[in-house]
């Protein structure tokens, strides 16, 4: 059989929509992208007629589908730089890895590591929550900034010499709008906070989790984190999220809300 790469129209959905569910948890993001957007911006690899891989890039951000072997993943790369320039390349550490050698081998990276997968299926699962977590509002912009910018600063997303604030107080504004970011508020003060990267039918990613310093130690985290994932399972199947695999104290808090591990992806930002 002959390989080919090309970009996946309508008449691949099916196929897609094949590879991506026998891909499970890790290709979630990517059955959510195809849900919501069709094929647009989608690579296939084909062996004869059979899809053997598939990767995205939307929007500057790159994945992969899980199934998709190294070969197939550093062919699909000519394709996706045609789609336009990239800033990150997360998903499946097999498939990405390939995807970043092949995009830039001598490459400096702001952000280039391996995370750890994590996903929760069932309520029953869950620790109690919060009972406090809320939606946040354009009001608790000024408090929730400094917290988003923190969070960055211990994560690694912002470099030590680098000053974000306007653009971090422009992204919260906008994603408070969109209604992604929960916080839970303890009498006025605003101890804890998540948000929806992705969500829908096909199931949910949480990010930018954070606790503030002097309130760790309660299990806010845990419950605020439980929060979440139980909003998210009422519109989906499952609630996953990605950790820094060096971060051992996120990954037992995300474990006691009731996650568990379930693979590990690459995470890289130019």
């Amino acid at each position: 059989m002959t390989r080919s790469v090309r970009v996946l129209g309508h008449r691949e959905r099916e196929a897609l929509e094949t590879l991506l569910l026998a891909g499970g948890t890790a290709d979630t993001w990517m059955r959510h992208a195809l849900a919501t957007g069709g094929t647009a911006s989608f690579v296939g690899v084909f062996d004869g007629a059979q899809l053997i891989g598939a990767a995205i890039a939307r929007k500057g951000a790159i994945s992969a589908s899980s199934l998709t072997g190294t070969e197939a993943a550093e062919a699909m790369v000519p394709a996706l730089r045609a789609l336009g320039p990239w800033f990150s390349v997360v998903g499946p550490v097999r498939p990405c890895t390939a995807i970043i050698r092949a995009l830039a081998p001598r490459g400096v990276f702001r952000v280039d590591r391996e995370q750890i997968l994590m996903a929760v299926e069932s309520a029953a699962d869950l620790l109690p929550g919060t009972g406090r977590l809320r939606q946040a509002r354009a009001d608790d912009v000024p408090q929730l900034a400094p917290l988003v910018a923190r969070y960055r600063r211990e994560d690694g997303l912002t470099l030590p010499d680098e000053d974000q604030g306007r653009w971090i107080r422009t992204h919260v504004t906008e994603r408070v709008g969109e209604g992604a970011i929960y916080v839970v508020d303890d009498d006025g003060e605003l101890v804890f906070t998540g948000a929806f990267n992705f969500r829908g039918r096909s199931g949910s990613g949480l990010g930018g989790i954070f606790t503030v310093p002097d309130r760790r130690g309660e299990g806010i985290g845990a419950r605020g984190t439980s929060d979440l994932c139980r909003l998210a399972l009422t519109d989906g199947p499952l609630t996953t999220l990605h950790v820094d695999a060096r971060n051992e104290a996120a990954l037992r808090c995300y474990e006691r809300a009731g996650l568990r591990r379930v693979g590990r992806f690459r995470l890289t930002f130019r």
